[in-house]
């Protein structure tokens, strides 16, 4: 699986993390790149804290929810209370503890496809071209790998208690229910609360809004070449909320590109209730 090539991530991390055993109640978000990995920890975050916590985009990738493989396993064993951490591993590359809470979210392949591109393009600081990126991503060579075997590996395990799945486009069409589902997944007394407390679910829905995360949240990176920013440029905004919709991928694609996605979805994902969503929306 290819893992990123970024001067900030440290293959040690990555041989590290994916040893790693989780401990029991460990909150794992899992996804891959640009399926909604951000908008689920914040999700999660406010479920925990009851609308309370709201760290800004740095330091939860560094500390508060920090990403495993980016950060090492130091990170995760530094945090107090409760755990919450994320990773783009594919199920079958890391460690299981089935007293953790893990959650599967996914999105639809051309919309992932084109967001995980854009922010590709931020992050190396270079132009892509998108035709060989539609390539690549088919053909499963892009970092983390074939799209379609992450989805597979953890619908292989979609009965397990400890796993929880979701779909972005459920998710983006009934917040208040999927945000519920989650609530009741991470814990009974969760689940009460905002089901008790219809101002506080509507108090979250609005903070986890792509508005309100698009305003009130800036991503900064360092540049991959330091020796060439300013003094006053040693870091750059990253965009990390660029759009938030469901169907972009259609509108950015040939309709080739389409067709050619399309059957390797139907080839790949065969006989799954996801492909019936992707297929039917």
């Amino acid at each position: 699986m290819p893992f990123p090539k970024t001067p900030w991530c440290k293959r040690e991390n990555v041989e590290k993390t994916m040893d790693y055993l989780p401990r029991n109640g460990d909150i794992i978000l899992t996804s891959y790149p640009k399926t909604g990995s951000n908008w689920l920890q914040y999700i999660v975050l406010q479920i925990i804290s009851k609308g309370e916590y709201f760290p800004s985009l740095n330091d939860c990738l560094y500390s508060k929810v920090p990403l495993m493989e980016l950060m090492g396993p130091e990170a995760i064993d530094n945090m107090r209370g409760s755990r919450i951490y994320r990773t783009h591993y594919r199920y079958d590359v890391v460690q299981k503890n089935p007293k953790s809470k893990v959650l599967y979210i996914y999105r639809k392949p051309e919309d992932t496809l084109i967001s995980w591109c854009h922010f590709y393009q931020s992050v190396q600081e270079e132009q892509i071209n998108l035709d060989e990126f539609f390539e690549d991503f088919l053909e499963g060579k892009v970092q983390y790998g074939n799209y379609f075997d992450h989805v597979l590996s953890y619908l292989a395990h979609k009965d397990d208690d400890n796993l929880l799945l979701i779909s972005y486009e459920k998710l983006h069409a009934n917040r208040k229910e999927e945000i519920l589902r989650m609530a009741k997944f991470l814990g009974e007394e969760f689940y009460q609360s905002l089901s008790n407390n219809e101002s506080l679910l509507e108090e979250i829905i609005v903070h986890t809004s792509f508005d309100y995360m698009k305003k009130n949240l800036v991503f900064t990176l360092p540049h991959n070449k330091p020796s060439e920013a300013s003094a006053d440029e040693s870091e750059r905004v990253i965009n990390y909320f660029r759009k938030g919709t469901v169907g972009d991928g259609k509108k950015s694609l040939s309709l080739d590109q389409l067709q050619r996605l399309q059957k390797r979805v139907v080839e790949t994902i065969k006989d799954t209730e996801v492909l019936k969503q992707w297929l039917d929306e």
